[in-house]
């Protein structure tokens, strides 16, 4: 077997490409299930993050199998439209590429503290189905230590922890004081438990919204209210901040319902892929609206010695990778001649 991957990133292609290929996590149980089901490949695996969606596969040696454009198939969109957008790799640079987007390196922000989780929990996912083997298990694994490696004996001591829950608030803060100010955030999920950590942190009065009939544990962060989603436009009239973080397929704030109200917040961010916040709001006179890659836009650079380190790191590991797949062939080969 052989390692592959293809996908699309914030590098290749704006939110307006990138939010057609983002994937709840239903969604991307169902997608690799059904690549797996193809009979092409032998395991799939998907990250989509608000920088990226991509697709991680092992396939026979002698195959040759266009990723893209099954992964183009598997989510219904017109292939020829977006080969240009997606990126290939096999093999070492395959798994150099995953280290890179597990340690945070290739995120918009650099060292995102978030994509390591995101990386973890989509072999996870893949693996609950059934749709992993050997091959990629040990990528993924080799990748998650490397960037464990990376995290810790580099970005930490150089750069220190950022997401993007913590550069739109970061964002916020460049352009008003939040002591005092009334902010609703949109989403229960990570994303959104951080933004109210960190909005609670600087002294802004805070208010989530919760789904009713939500699934799973519900857990608001210590000193921020709560309303129900469906009461969330009266919140909205009243504050000076929405922040919108949610996996939601749909908008989550539309136009239609804002021209009802007399008054609108001072800004308004969306750090979902796809956006949750319907994007002709910001072209209302009262308000602004930024994307996650509005706030993701701040330059942070590792020095070259930094950059020397990480790349022996994702060496080693993929040295380790290359090992191990030598014994297990030496091992089938053995087999097969008893």
């Amino acid at each position: 077997m052989k390692l592959m991957m293809t996908g699309l990133d914030h590098t290749r292609a704006d939110l307006s490409i990138r939010e057609r290929f983002a994937v709840s996590k239903e969604k991307t149980l169902e997608t690799v299930q059904t690549i797996v089901d193809s009979g092409i490949v032998s395991a799939s695996v998907i990250i989509s993050t608000c920088n990226r969606t991509e697709l991680y596969a092992s396939v026979p040696l002698e195959s040759e199998p266009i990723l893209s454009r099954i992964l183009c198939e598997a989510l219904e969109r017109n292939y020829s439209e977006y080969e240009g957008y997606f990126m290939d790799k096999s093999e070492d640079q395959a798994l150099e590429h995953l280290c890179r987007v597990a340690s945070g390196l290739d995120s918009q922000i650099i060292g995102d503290d978030q994509i390591i989780t995101q990386a973890r929990e989509a072999i996870e996912l893949s693996r609950e189905l059934g749709c992993t083997d050997s091959y990629v298990e040990k990528m993924f694994n080799q990748a998650i230590a490397a960037a464990k490696a990376i995290k810790t004996k580099v970005i930490l001591r150089t750069l220190g922890v950022d997401s993007v829950p913590a550069a739109a608030v970061d964002t916020l803060l460049s352009m008003m004081p939040l002591l005092g100010k009334k902010a609703l955030v949109i989403g229960n999920g990570q994303m959104g438990r951080l933004v109210a950590q960190l909005l609670v942190a600087q002294g802004a009065s805070v208010t989530m919204t919760l789904r009713q009939y939500k699934k799973g544990e519900i857990v608001v962060p210590d000193g921020a209210d709560t309303v129900l989603y469906s009461e969330r436009y009266p919140i909205i009239e009243k504050a000076d901040i929405v922040v919108s973080a949610t996996s939601s397929p749909h908008y989550t704030i539309y136009r239609e319902e804002l021209d009802k109200l007399d008054r609108l917040p001072t800004i308004f961010i969306d750090i979902a892929v796809p956006r949750d916040i319907e994007p002709s709001i910001d072209n209302l006179d009262e308000t602004k609206v930024l994307t996650v890659d509005n706030i993701a836009s701040k330059s942070r650079e590792l020095p070259k010695e930094s950059q020397e380190l990480i790349d022996e790191i994702i060496k080693e590991h993929t040295e380790k990778y290359n090992d191990w797949h030598k014994y297990k062939t030496s091992v089938g080969a053995l087999g097969m001649r008893s």
